[in-house]
C-alpha cells in the first residue's frame, strides 16, 4: 500500500508539472509548475548547503546561456519595433521556472521511489499520459468526474467544452499533443535499448499498451500527438528491425517482434470493436484519425486544421521585419497560429536562429549523459521544428526533466 501511494504522489507531481493547472483555492496567477519550481528553489538550497556548494552542470549553463541570449534578442527587437510585447523577452523567467519545476518534481520522484533516472522517469510519465487520456473519456462520460475537476482546477475548460473537444486536467488541444510526444519517443527508447524492458515479455506489453493508449486516445485529445506517435514507431522500427553483426536477430529482437504483433493485432481489434459500438468513441477517432479516414475515403490526406493552416503562411512585408521582426506575436495580431510565422513576426529571422540553436542544443546535448540516446536526440530536434510548422510551442519541459535526472546507463546494453 505504502508503495502504491508513493507511486500515486509521484504521478500527480508529474502530471501537475507537465500539465500545468491552477487551483480554484488558490490566486488563479499561481499555477502547479510555479508551486513546483518554488519547491525546487527549496530542495536546490538545502542540498546546497548540505554539500557546501553550488551545483549547475555544464550543459543547464550552456542552455541558460542561449535562453538569455534569446530574451536578449527579443528585447532588442520589440523595443526596435517600440511594440514592448514581453511574451517572448521574459523567456529567461520560462526557462527557470520549467527548470526549477523539474527539480522539484524529481526530488519528489526520487523521496517516493528511491529512483530519479531515465527509466523511472519514463515509467511515471507513461503513466501520466495514460491517465490523462483515460482522464479524459471519464470528464467526457461521467458528470460527477467534470464537476469534481470543474470544482478542484482551472485551466480555461469551459472554452473546451464549448468547442466539443476531450481534455483532461490541464491536457487539452496543442499543449496535450506537443506533451504527449515526447514521452512516446521516450517509451519507444525504453521497449529498443533497455534490456530490463526487452527481456520481459510482461514489460514490453506494458509499454506497448500505454504507447497505443497514447497514440489512440492521444490523437483524440489533440491530432499533434500523432506526430510523436510516428516518430516513436520509425525508432522503434529502426532499433528493432536492424539485423545484428553476423547477420543474426537477437532473442531480444524476436521477443519484441512477437508481442509486438499480438499488441497491435488485439488493439486493433479492441478499436475496430469500440469504433462500430460506440457512438462517442466513433466520433473521437473519425477526428482524431481525419486525415487517415479522408485518405482511405477520398485518396487525398487533409483535414479541417490542416486546411485552415494552409491559410495562415503569412509573412512580414519588409526586410527589416524579416531581419528583426516587427514585435508582434499571436493569432490575433499575425494571423496566424505557426510558430515560425509568429516568431518571424516577433523577433525575425536572426530571433528564430537563436532559439531554434537553443532547442538544438537542448536535445542534441542529451546524447553526452544518457547511453545509445543518440537517436532520441535527433528525434526530439526533428519533433521540436515539425511542431512549429503547426504552432508555436516551448518543449524544454522535457529537456528541463532529462537535465535535472540521473544520468544512470546501466539498464541499457550496447
Amino acid at each position: 500500500m505504502k508503495k502504491f501511494f508513493a507511486g500515486l504522489a509521484t504521478g500527480v507531481v508529474l502530471s501537475f508539472f507537465i500539465f500545468p493547472v491552477s487551483f480554484t483555492f488558490l490566486p488563479s496567477a499561481l499555477n502547479s509548475k510555479m508551486i513546483l519550481a518554488g519547491w525546487g528553489i527549496a530542495v536546490y538550497a538545502f542540498r546546497s548547503i548540505r554539500s557546501h556548494k553550488l551545483e549547475m552542470s555544464r550543459m543547464v549553463l550552456i542552455s541558460g546561456l542561449l535562453a538569455s541570449l534569446f530574451s536578449l534578442w527579443c528585447l532588442i527587437a520589440v523595443t526596435a519595433a517600440e511594440t514592448y510585447d514581453m511574451e517572448y523577452v521574459s523567456y529567461i523567467k520560462s526557462f527557470f521556472t520549467w527548470l526549477l519545476g523539474a527539480y522539484g518534481a524529481l526530488a519528489v520522484m526520487k523521496y517516493c521511489t528511491g529512483k530519479d533516472d531515465l527509466p523511472t522517469l519514463t515509467k511515471y510519465l507513461a503513466i501520466v499520459g495514460v491517465s490523462q487520456c483515460v482522464l479524459s473519456l471519464l470528464i467526457d462520460n461521467v458528470g460527477f468526474v467534470s464537476r469534481l475537476v470543474d470544482m478542484l482546477f482551472r485551466f480555461g475548460q469551459d472554452f473546451y467544452k464549448q468547442g466539443g473537444r476531450l481534455y483532461g486536467i490541464g491536457c487539452a488541444l496543442d499543449v496535450a499533443g506537443v506533451r504527449f510526444s515526447p514521452i512516446l519517443v521516450l517509451i519507444a527508447h525504453q521497449i529498443s535499448t533497455n534490456h530490463q524492458v526487452g527481456n520481459r515479455a510482461l514489460s514490453i506489453t506494458t509499454y506497448l499498451l500505454a504507447f497505443l493508449i497514447i497514440m489512440v486516445l492521444g490523437a483524440t485529445i489533440s491530432r499533434t500527438t500523432m506526430v510523436g506517435a510516428a516518430l516513436g514507431l520509425a525508432y522503434m522500427a529502426l532499433a528493432n528491425l536492424a539485423v545484428g553483426k553476423g547477420g543474426y536477430i537477437s532473442n531480444r529482437q524476436v521477443r519484441i517482434f512477437l508481442v509486438s504483433f499480438v499488441v497491435i493485432v488485439l488493439g486493433i481489434v479492441g478499436s475496430v470493436y469500440l469504433y462500430q459500438s460506440s457512438e462517442a468513441f466513433h466520433d473521437n477517432v473519425r477526428f482524431g484519425f481525419e486525415g487517415f479516414f479522408n485518405w482511405v475515403e477520398t485518396g487525398e490526406f487533409r483535414t479541417g486544421s490542416t486546411d485552415h493552416l494552409e491559410t495562415m503562411w503569412v509573412w512580414p512585408t519588409t526586410r527589416r521585419g524579416w531581419i528583426i521582426g516587427e514585435g508582434i506575436v499571436g493569432v490575433f495580431k499575425t494571423n496566424s497560429d505557426i510558430g515560425y510565422v509568429n516568431f518571424i513576426f516577433y523577433c525575425g529571422i536572426i530571433g528564430l536562429v537563436i532559439y531554434s540553436l537553443y532547442y538544438v542544443y537542448n536535445h542534441l546535448v542529451l546524447n553526452e549523459k544518457y547511453n545509445r540516446f543518440a537517436l532520441v536526440s535527433i528525434l526530439f530536434v526533428a519533433l521540436t521544428f515539425i511542431i512549429w510548422s503547426k504552432v508555436q510551442t516551448d518543449i524544454f519541459f522535457m529537456d528541463a526533466l532529462l537535465f535535472c535526472a540521473a544520468g544512470d546507463v546501466k539498464y541499457y546494453s550496447r
